[in-house]
């Protein structure tokens, strides 16, 4: 069964807080077996579970009962990416809430529901997870997210009426009281935000219904790649990654919340090899880069991923024969195949 991942976007602000804290992030983080390099990949995926591990074991280790719900204080819809986006261009609340529970699985095991009755409005969280779904600070960064999502569609004042917890009350409850600015419950038998029904009818003074339709577009393409076999996906993220000089099967595997080793089993499973993906990928691009723009040959070998010019020529001349620069002004028939 695969196992629950999450954007590492739900570690924003993770190392500041640490720190603030007199704690080092980089250390907790390899307790967890989290690589230091998800803090600067929003696009990475992590277990849930090493999540659930980390905030536990910093809140346990530096006596901070509430850090899931201070960490939450960082969480912005942008990052939700597209499904952000997406939500800031409904037209209203209402709207916004039933784009994020309707495309919340591409982030995270959180799903979201929005539950309206008889002058009562809740919006609850439910967590995939086992572990997750029982962790005091995981609980707390979610019901956290949720109300600063809240707070940016409906302004910066806003509260809800009620707030309940799926987790024990801490000893000193005052800080939940002051963040979220209204009663809160806790041992519920599930988290919900409890909101005026009004709220919902607000309207999103960002909207704009042409970078909506692109946004969905975006979610659908994205929806689509998690459905496809893992090694086109491979595929499509190499081609992404490539520019940014860390396309490696680590940071790879990473983006698709799969161990190394996992990825290397489903690659081997269809007679393929990371290494071998890599350079056809490379192949494919220089020619296509080198043939049909004006880039310069510095600007190509830096969106294939070298660090040098020089480099770059070598690789080119060993794969296709001459140099690019010989290769771009050679006549097609006569170049060197």
């Amino acid at each position: 069964m695969p196992r629950a991942t999450a954007s590492a976007n739900v570690l924003t602000g993770f190392g500041a807080l640490m720190r603030s804290l007199g704690a080092d992030p980089a250390q907790l983080l390899r307790r967890a077996r989290i690589p230091l390099s998800a803090l600067s990949d929003p696009q990475a995926r992590l277990p849930v579970t090493a999540v659930a591990r980390l905030l536990e074991d910093a809140a346990q280790r530096f006596g901070c009962p509430d850090l899931g719900l201070r960490l939450s204080q960082a969480r912005r819809l942008s990052h939700f990416g597209a499904v952000g986006k997406l939500a800031r261009d409904e037209p209203d609340v209402r709207h916004a809430l039933q784009a994020i529970s309707a495309w919340m699985y591409l982030h995270s095991e959180v799903s979201l529901d929005l539950q309206e009755s008889e002058g009562s409005v809740a919006l609850c969280a439910y967590h995939g997870d086992a572990v997750a779904a029982s962790s005091p600070q995981v609980i707390d960064l979610v019901a956290g997210g949720i109300f600063q999502i809240m707070r940016h569609l409906c302004g910066p004042q806003w509260h809800p009426q009620a707030v309940c917890l799926a987790h024990a009350a801490p000893a000193d409850a005052r800080s939940y009281r002051r963040y979220f600015g209204c009663p809160v419950a806790f041992d519920a038998d599930g988290s919900a935000l409890f909101i005026a029904p009004e709220d919902l009818a607000l309207p999103l003074a960002e909207a704009d219904p042409i970078f909506r339709s692109e946004s969905e577009r975006q979610l659908q393409a994205w929806a689509g790649l998690k459905a496809r076999p893992v090694e086109a996906r491979v595929r499509e993220l190499i081609g992404v990654m490539l520019p940014s000089g860390r396309c490696t099967m680590a940071n790879v595997a990473l983006r698709l919340g799969l161990q190394e080793r996992t990825l290397r089993r489903h690659l081997d499973a269809a007679g393929l090899s990371f290494a071998s993906e890599l350079e056809a990928a490379r192949r494919e691009l220089a020619r296509r880069y080198v043939e049909r723009s004006d880039k310069s040959i510095g600007a190509i070998a830096g969106l294939l991923g070298f660090s040098e010019t020089s480099a770059f020529s070598r690789w080119f001349r060993k794969g296709f024969g001459c140099g690019p620069k010989a290769w771009r002004i050679s006549p097609s028939p006569n170049r060197p195949r």
